[in-house]
């Protein structure tokens, strides 16, 4: 095998590693606790995943007064998730919750 095939087998492997969820956050850089778990976590990787989609989504089309409004409600429920650090239940629970209140915007 050449140097360049192995080259190629290397970046392929480490790109199937690779999870298939995309949070919010880039988990190679994650360092704060509730971070991490969501990073090792499938369930809460997919529940980043469904609020964050929810919340770019309706940013994205409502007036410039609202958009402040949600984008300082965020910011609240984002501390919330931070203090929850690495309990399971409770990041599952602010995510929960803060899915809801966006379906209901």
């Amino acid at each position: 095998m050449t140097l360049i095939s192995r080259g190629y087998l290397i970046v392929g492997l480490l790109l199937l590693s690779m999870p298939a969820q995309a949070q919010s956050f880039n988990c190679r850089t994650a360092d704060r606790p509730d971070e991490v778990l969501i990073c090792q976590s499938p369930r809460l990787a997919s529940l980043d995943e469904r609020m964050s989609s929810l919340y770019f989504r309706l940013r994205n089309r409502v007036s410039p007064m609202v958009r402040r409004e949600l984008e300082d409600s965020q910011r609240d429920w984002l501390a919330s998730r931070i203090a929850c650090g690495r309990d399971f239940r409770c990041v599952a629970s602010a995510y929960e919750q803060r899915i809801a209140e966006l379906s209901r915007f």
